[in-house]
């Protein structure tokens, strides 16, 4: 028997229209699903792109003894320079030293008035080639072992929690994202079932008259493409309003000064899209199929 385009219409809409309020929660469920994925894909984005910001800014700072002789000074300055995992490095002497002291304790003046420059400790601002928290890690052991070194200091506990606390967010809303998937499949597949067993006499009526499987199948198959491209088609306007609410938090809200690195391109939105548009089409897909193969026979 072959396929009427009319008549796919036809079944399609009234399949859809027959049980509206299920049809909207079905629609709903799998915008709600779809948001929170490509929120994910928003944040896990944002976050790389902090995380790159914050690692490609990432320096130790190698303190040299106060009292340290030109030559002395010069061989701490070989040490870094001929370390081959160091990218750049940058001496501050004693005039730099002593202004970013005075900037630092500007609300203590009488720290500042007791300490002369030559009290200071002055320093290699050291640029590693991989800022990985490993191998800044292993750098900062190696300096602070040699001779004429007062003091390594680097930002390894800050990139650590940095990394950690993206980590387990992603993780989180992940998670949380599965179980609605989850719960929009079962919605859209009992929304099937429920027209194919509303229309369970007219399915044997057109086996009877030698409709084939895939004949019953198809209305069938895009009330469920459709459900999961109209809660897709949401989500990714929701997208676009997702990103525009976590840039306009992020650069005027105080409290967030830290994030102001929290980006996200339009290239993410597009990955986000994508995500989204192709999440929508297997969800869809997948549970309608499953629907049809189930509950044909009935």
């Amino acid at each position: 028997m072959a396929l009427n385009a009319n008549y796919v219409v036809r079944e399609t809409t009234a399949n859809l229209t027959r049980n509206i309020t299920l049809t909207v929660a079905s629609i709903l469920t799998v915008f709600v699903s779809l948001a929170i994925v490509g929120t994910v894909v928003l944040v896990r984005q944002g976050a790389a792109n902090m995380t790159a910001e914050f690692k490609g800014g990432v320096e130790f700072i190698v303190y040299v003894d106060p009292g340290i002789t030109p030559a002395q000074l010069n061989q701490v300055r070989k040490a870094v320079d001929d370390n081959p995992g160091v990218k750049h490095a940058t001496y501050l002497g004693q005039k730099k030293t002593y202004a970013d002291f005075k900037r630092l304790f500007k609300d203590q003046p009488a720290m500042v008035e007791n300490v002369r420059p030559q009290d200071l400790p002055t320093s290699f601002r050291v640029e590693p080639k991989d800022a990985s928290v490993e191998t800044v890690q292993s750098l900062i052991r190696y300096y602070q072992g040699q001779d004429h070194v007062y003091e390594v200091r680097g930002a390894i506990e800050v990139l650590r929690e940095v990394t950690s606390t993206t980590n387990k967010l992603n993780m989180a809303l992940t998670v949380f994202a599965a179980f609605l998937l989850v719960a929009s499949t079962l919605l859209i597949l009992n929304t099937i079932r429920t027209a194919m067993f509303a229309r369970r006499r007219e399915i044997e009526v057109m086996k009877l008259v030698g409709a084939t499987n895939w004949f019953i199948r198809v209305p069938f198959l895009l009330e469920g493409l459709v459900q999961g491209l109209l809660g897709g088609a949401l989500a990714v306007g929701f997208i676009f309003v997702a990103r525009r609410f976590i840039d306009g938090l992020i650069r005027t809200s105080d409290r967030v000064a830290l994030l102001r690195s929290f980006t996200i391109s339009s290239g993410d939105v597009v990955l986000a899209c994508l995500w989204v548009g192709i999440s929508a089409l297997l969800l869809s897909v997948a549970s309608s199929l499953l629907a049809t193969r189930r509950f044909l026979d009935v």
